[in-house]
This record gives structure tokens, C-alpha cells and sequence, in this order.
């Protein structure tokens, strides 16, 4: 039978674990990655795992969550810790550091950006706060500001923490305007009107 000759060989299965018991002789990917290995360090020297587990992360779905029906991959720790003594793990881990380093330099200075881009927002604020139109339109007025700017931030790709601040750094400002507006016109004296000279 040609065809079946022209067939790829079968892997051989792998051992598979339900339990715990897979950590006294094998790493997880987790495992690795604590260990310093990068995914790229994972793809170059161990591209074929050892073992397998059960994957015990299930999926959120709208009838109710999922198993995940992939396996969790494992690696001989044996095997790992001979690679780990190797030149080629060394040379490949220095260019793995090296490439973190410069990815973790390119992200802060975009964070920078993005910081000052909200400090530039903030320090342009003035709350428009406008007593005769009452607390709600005053309300519904300042949260049209605010969702542009969070549309705008949102565009810009800001991390959640610093436009939570942001934002609630505006909110206190607009509060703080709107009672100062209030103290400010209750302070105001009325003129009285002077009566008008007459006999009684």
C-alpha cells in the first residue's frame, strides 16, 4: 500500500498527568519563565515538550464556563537544567535579557508620553461651572467633557490606573468649582432698595 507507507510515523504518546505528581520530575512553561527562559528560549532549544497535564483553566462562556481542551506542556526538569549549562542557552539568554531590557526602555518612555499627555489635559482644565442653569446641567455638561476626554485617552491607549486618576482628579476639580461658585453668589449682599421720600 503506497499510501500508506508515504504516511508520517505516529509520535509516540507522551506521558500525561491528572495530579501533582508530575512536579517532582518535570517544569511547566510557568515554570520556565520563572526560571528565566523567554518564549523564544522555549521555541529555539526545547521546541518539543516531554510530558503533558491536565489543563484545569476553564473559560467563561454565556451557558456557563468551558475546560480549556488543550493540554499543559512539560518539560524534564533534567533535560532543562543540562540546556540551562550549555553555551547556547547562555548566549540565547543574554540576547533574551538584552531584547527585554530595550522593550522595557521603549515602554516607559511611551508611558512618559502618555503622563504628560494627561498632565497637559489637567493643566488646560477650567471647570465651566454656570450657577444659573442648577447642579444637573451643570452635571450632565461636565460629564460630556469628561467623555471626550476619556474617548480621546482611550484612542491614545493609556493604562486604566492613570485615566482613573486622571479622571477623578477632574471630577474633584469640577466639585470644588461648583461649590466655590455657590459660596461665592451666597456671599453677595442684595441691594436694597432705598424708599422714596414721602408723607405718611
Amino acid at each position: 500500500m503506497p499510501y500508506a507507507e508515504s504516511m508520517p510515523p505516529e509520535r509516540p504518546e507522551k506521558p500525561f498527568f491528572r495530579d501533582r505528581s508530575y512536579q517532582e520530575d518535570y517544569f511547566t512553561t510557568h515554570d520556565l519563565k520563572l526560571r528565566g527562559w523567554t518564549a523564544t528560549l522555549i521555541r529555539k532549544l526545547v521546541p518539543e515538550h516531554d510530558a503533558e497535564k491536565e489543563n484545569l483553566l476553564r473559560i467563561p462562556g454565556r451557558y456557563g464556563s468551558r475546560k480549556v481542551q488543550h493540554p499543559v506542556k512539560l518539560y524534564a526538569q533534567e533535560r532543562i537544567k543540562q540546556l540551562e549549562d550549555t553555551e547556547d542557552f547562555y548566549v540565547l539568554y543574554e540576547k533574551a535579557q538584552q531584547a527585554l531590557a530595550r522593550g522595557a526602555k521603549r515602554r516607559e518612555k511611551v508611558l512618559e508620553q502618555k503622563r504628560k499627555m494627561l498632565e497637559t489635559t489637567l493643566e488646560g482644565y477650567q471647570p465651566d461651572v454656570q450657577l444659573d442653569l442648577g447642579w444637573h446641567a451643570n452635571l450632565r455638561a461636565f460629564k460630556e467633557v469628561l467623555r471626550a476626554h476619556l474617548q480621546q485617552w482611550e484612542a491614545a491607549r493609556i493604562p486604566a490606573n492613570l485615566v482613573q486618576a486622571a479622571a477623578a482628579e477632574m471630577k474633584a476639580r469640577f466639585r470644588e468649582a461648583y461649590q466655590q461658585a455657590r459660596k461665592k453668589a451666597g456671599t453677595k449682599k442684595p441691594v436694597k432698595k432705598k424708599r422714596s421720600a414721602g408723607f405718611s
